[in-house]
């Protein structure tokens, strides 16, 4: 199974690579995977090589906006989604308030964001993942909403079984919840003040929530900060999260994932001193991201927004698994100075640590000398240098 999936991902004939150097590296995905240094997400385990159509990425955001025709193409988007194996993230920030008047119609009244995520749960219900399991769904709803208690509480029923759920916290909010007091709820279509809530009574009522039923999360939410490399995609309200909440994506992007084994590099000297090799993660962690691009490549996308999308921007997720494990082996417990600060480089070691090594690694496994820009970053003009485009390789576009 491994062997057709690391064939599979090796998508560098793709770019002018010739059939002796994409069987090199189908070899070299194969042996971090069946070494247990590298797994990618389950979707890719799962469906790549099998020619079955179905998906190699875990999820996908959806913008939702706020018209009945924006809603229900959202709905039948996710459909397609869920059917050919995929996970849906949806941030419905847009969404007017109950009751409130609508814009273009002001004698329609909106219903309300809770009551369109019903509508979703109802479709994902009547669709299995690629026919072998119930589709997944991510809802997302800033704290400042003025639906926000009803959305917090909505899977108390048990009538939204289909939804993980996430408040989006804002820094005003967290300002508020420190000092004790109220914060504005405002409404996402005039920006007016509709009211004012006592920050800690609707933390407290996330925490209940949580407590209930395991939901509802929460993340920061910063609509005005992105990363420097982050490129332009227009209107940044439909930023999502994907069913298993890592960090933001912009609308009709993917989560391609895959997660590093750390305690794998826990080496043992001749003195009985344990340290991590730094080496042999960077070169693991350089393959499994050149694994996660060719996912990228080689993924039957259900939409051809999301295909473009995908490609223009390029995202991946590498985590770390096995960090418990990483402690065991090297003797140092939870609680002490050595889990957390390290009072000798070859016994401590701190997850922030592996965690930067890993992304350092990552962003030189990915350089533009070899890659050429992202199609987005090349658009924006922000990296568009003559070097850069003399670099890229034949073939390969990007």
């Amino acid at each position: 199974m491994l062997a057709r999936r690391a064939h599979d991902r090796a998508g560098e004939a793709r770019y002018g690579r010739s059939e002796a150097a994409v069987r090199e590296i189908a070899a070299a995905f194969y042996d971090i995977m069946i070494e247990g240094n590298f797994l990618p997400n389950s979707p890719t385990l799962m469906n790549a090589g099998k020619g079955n159509g179905l998906q190699y990425s875990a999820c996908y955001v959806l913008p939702v906006g706020d018209s009945m025709e924006e809603i229900f193409d959202s709905v039948k988007a996710a459909a397609i989604i869920h059917k050919s194996g995929g996970g849906t993230g949806l941030r419905v920030l847009a969404a007017a308030p109950e009751g409130r008047h609508r814009r273009r119609r002001p004698a329609a009244r909106a219903s309300g964001p809770v009551s369109f995520l019903k509508v979703f749960n109802s479709a994902t219900e009547a669709v299995k993942q690629g026919g072998t399991r119930r589709g997944a769904n991510m809802g997302i709803l800033r704290v400042d909403h003025p639906d926000i208690l009803e959305f917090i509480d909505c899977k108390l029923d048990g009538g939204i079984t289909n939804f993980n759920i996430s408040v989006a916290v804002t820094d005003r909010f967290m300002d508020a919840l420190a000092s004790g007091s109220e914060y504005d709820l405002i409404n996402p279509h005039s920006g007016a003040v509709t009211g004012r809530l006592l920050a800690k009574e609707v933390f407290d009522r996330i925490v209940r929530a949580a407590w209930r039923t395991g939901r509802s999360g929460h993340g920061l939410h910063r609509p005005d900060q992105r990363e420097p490399r982050e490129p332009d995609a227009g209107d940044r309200r439909g930023r999502g999260d994907e069913s298993v909440r890592r960090a933001a994506a912009l609308p009709n992007e993917a989560c391609n994932l895959g997660s590093l084994n750390v305690s794998k590099f826990a080496r043992r000297s001749d003195a009985g001193e344990w340290s991590i090799d730094w080496d042999e993660m960077e070169r693991v962690v350089r393959l499994a991201v050149r694994f996660l691009d060719d996912v990228i490549e080689m993924n039957p996308y259900p939409l051809p927004v999301i295909d473009e999308t995908v490609k223009a921007n390029r995202r991946i997720g590498l985590g770390i698994m096995g960090w418990a494990d990483l402690l065991f082996t090297m003797g140092i417990p939870y609680d002490c100075p050595g889990g957390d600060r390290p009072r000798r480089p070859a016994h401590g070691v701190r997850e922030g640590d592996v965690a930067r090594s890993v992304g350092e690694a990552g962003r030189r496994a990915r350089t533009v000398h070899e890659l050429g820009p992202l199609r987005s970053i090349a658009r924006s003009g922000r990296c568009a240098t003559r070097r850069s485009r003399r670099s890229r390789p034949p073939g390969r576009s990007r």
